[in-house]
């Protein structure tokens, strides 16, 4: 009897964690940018967008640059190290939503769905993160559980 209760035991302890892994899982979006999230073709796509709405502000490289116009502001970087501090560990879903609705500066909100999130494609792509075999959906409630991480873990 006594062995029973000590399988059961362990028995339910494995699936308690088993239960708050996936709940972990959940909360910290499961899959990252190192899954392979976006199609080659959908980055292509994106850095055709980028070239024509983004890169006068961000720099043709993404490397950030100025704006010039009332106010002088900087257009920050959208590759390495200066992107990656501000967008790791959030959901790819947040870098849509920035985009869609503040860029670009001179028409924010102008560019379909499809089109921004070939740009988050392009973006992806440019800071190494691999290609996969299908397109990243347009859709938020998708991109919320994909996680921006600099390092594959």
């Amino acid at each position: 009897m006594q062995r029973k209760v000590e399988v059961l035991a362990l028995v339910t302890m494995a699936a308690a964690m088993g239960w708050w892994s996936g709940v972990a899982n959940a909360q910290t979006g499961g899959r990252t940018v190192w899954d392979g999230v976006y199609s080659a073709a959908q980055a292509e796509r994106g850095k055709n967008l980028y070239a024509g709405a983004c890169a006068g502000c961000h720099g043709r490289t993404l490397e950030g640059g100025h704006i010039f116009g009332s106010r002088t502001r900087s257009a920050p970087a959208l590759r390495g190290d200066a992107f990656l501090s501000i967008w790791n560990g959030l959901p790819t879903g947040e870098l849509f939503s920035r985009i869609s609705k503040t860029m670009p500066l001179d028409h924010p909100g102008s560019l379909s769905d499809e089109d921004n999130t070939d740009i988050v494609g392009f973006i992806l792509q440019t800071n190494g993160f691999p290609v996969g075999s299908r397109d990243l959906p347009a859709d938020i409630g998708v991109m919320n559980s994909i996680r921006i991480v600099s390092e594959k873990q």
